[in-house]
Parts: structure tokens; sequence; C-alpha cells
């Protein structure tokens, strides 16, 4: 009798697992991959002071982690980046019920105006071996994410808009040189003139 049971509760579990797998397979190829309108390269060269910041891996890896899951939203979903040779996302979001897995490997290529393009090279959503302009297509429907990251799931990568990043006091912030394979990594910070006159003022 305890064998029968054993045996049919494997039989629901598996149906269970079966149909969510389908549902979500069939979610996913429902629609074509589509990408966010990309912006367009935004420079800004107006007087102020410049600075060269440079940084580690390690650093980095603490201070992107700290604000990862600020950054992709989604419910229960926890997320964790982990920085050597390359740039690697993990971790699950809630889809269906189901916690589903996600891992993604990526190698940045700094733009000529300080933005971030982050190519995909490895990805897998759960255990279905799936393209990635379909992952990636998935993931920007599931997952909130902030106005300065975009989408590109037709050539496979993301698109940071560094420069559009609103940070306080009116800094401007651009990627200078990301190379992790040497750990060259420096940043330049820009204080417009306008916006350090205006912080006098309110003081």
């Amino acid at each position: 009798m305890k064998k029968r049971n054993w045996q049919l509760y494997f039989l629901i579990l598996f149906g269970a697992n079966l149909v969510i797998v389908t549902v979500f397979a069939i979610f996913i190829f429902s629609t074509p991959p589509k990408s966010d309108p990309l912006p367009t390269p935004n420079y800004i060269d107006e007087p102020g002071a410049e600075f060269k910041v440079e940084s580690t891996k390690e650093d980095l890896n603490e201070l992107i982690n700290d604000y990862v899951d600020l950054v992709l939203s989604a419910d229960e979903s926890n997320f964790t980046v982990y920085i050597d040779e390359d740039i690697q996302l993990s971790g699950s979001f809630m889809a269906f019920g189901a916690a589903i897995p996600l891992n993604i490997r990526m190698d940045p290529v700094v733009q000529p105006n300080g933005d971030l393009v982050l190519m995909m090279t490895e990805m897998s959503l759960g255990l279905l071996n799936l393209p990635k302009d379909r992952i990636l297509h998935y993931i920007n429907r599931q997952i909130d994410t902030p106005d300065w990251l975009y989408f590109d799931s037709q050539n496979e990568q993301l698109y940071v808009a560094v420069t559009q990043i609103d940070i306080q006091s009116n800094f401007r912030f651009s990627v200078q040189e990301l190379d992790l394979t040497d750990e060259n990594i420096s940043f330049l910070i820009k204080i417009p003139r306008a916006g350090a006159v205006a912080t006098d003022e309110e003081e």
C-alpha cells in the first residue's frame, strides 16, 4: 500500500512539473523576442571638475551587490553578482508558483561615451535549454528594471546607460576602463560647475 502511495505521489509531482514546464515553454515562445529601443549615446561636455576613481574587483563586487536587488525588482527574487574574469549574475525569481533559477555570464564592453554594454556569453533559465534572445525577452517582461538598463534581446546583450544614472549632488558618472583580466577598473566622476554653484547657494 505504501509503495502504491509513493508511486502515486511521484506521478502527481511529475505531472505537475511537466505541466509547469510546458506552460512555461509555451509562454516564452508565444511572442517573438523584442528589444528595448536603445538610447542615443549621451555625450556631455560642460565645464566642471573631473576626477578619476580606480577600483578593484572586490570593491566592485561589494558595491554592486549592495544595490542589485534594488535594481532588479521582482516578487521573491534573489540575485547575486560576482565579478572575476567576466561578470556573473545568478539567482532565482518566482514564475507560475515556482522558483526559476537564472544564471548569466557576461563580457563588459565600455562605450566611447562611458556607457557599458554587457554581452551575453552563457545563459540558463531553470533546466530549459533556450536561446539567449528568448531568455532575455522573458526576463525583461518579468522583472522591473531602472530606466537606464536596456534589454537588447535581438543582439543578446544589455545596454547600461551609465551616463543616465541619477546620482545625488549633480555628479555625472561614466566608465573609463573595465578590463577584468588585468583588473584595470576606473571611472570618471564629473562635478559640473553649475551643480557646484547651486550646491554653494543652497548652503
